[in-house]
């Protein structure tokens, strides 16, 4: 008795492994979801209080927003995630578009003074100083208020119609319009947190 419940127990234990397999990876052979969930609510972004915070809309690009991010560890930021992307064999992927804040006296041009730091094209978008980062300028970082609003994009193009649809969520500041001028301290790193 002992022996055929071992027989039948045993086939009954490897399906259900091959099934927990399965549905961990979502459908047999599908790689799993890469897209972001939200740590933050467009509801919390609208009460948040730390530094003016800006997104592109509901959508941007033909790509919906996919997430609301907050990180406050090692980084300090309020994320925007537009679209989804598919990972290949186990390698994560960036999203075709992101919209990070951050405040200005953590991130600023400053930062980018020394040898080993990325050359900055400045640029001015919306009426305030910019600059494009990368030899492709899929980095424009740009310089509003107390923010420092960093658009993460597929081509220069794209990252300049992203930057014309910002408008503020915690702060008055609609889409193509000039954006507020960076505050006092902020260009030279002066500004305190």
């Amino acid at each position: 008795m002992k022996k055929r419940f071992v027989l039948v127990a045993a086939p009954v234990v490897v399906l259900a492994l091959v099934a927990a397999y399965v549905a961990s990876r979502g459908q047999a052979g599908a790689k799993p979801s890469t897209a972001p969930r939200s740590t933050f609510s467009l509801a919390a972004a609208a009460r948040f209080q730390s530094f003016p915070v800006y997104d592109a809309g509901p959508s941007v690009v033909g790509l919906p927003l996919v997430a609301v991010l907050r990180r406050n560890d090692t980084a300090n930021y309020v994320s925007f995630v537009y679209g989804d992307c598919r990972a290949t064999d186990d390698m994560g992927c960036a999203p075709p578009v992101e919209v990070q804040v951050w405040p200005a006296c953590l991130r600023n041009p400053s930062l980018y003074r020394s040898p080993r730091a990325p050359t900055p094209e400045p640029t001015v978008v919306r009426g305030v100083p910019a600059a494009f980062f990368a030899n492709d300028g899929l980095r424009l970082e740009i310089q509003t208020g107390t923010s420092t609003v960093v658009v993460f994009a597929r081509s220069r193009d794209e990252a300049v119609s992203v930057a014309n649809a910002l408008r503020g969520v915690n702060v008055p500041a609609g889409r193509s319009v000039a954006l507020p001028a960076p505050a006092a301290g902020v260009m030279n790193g002066s500004l305190g947190c």
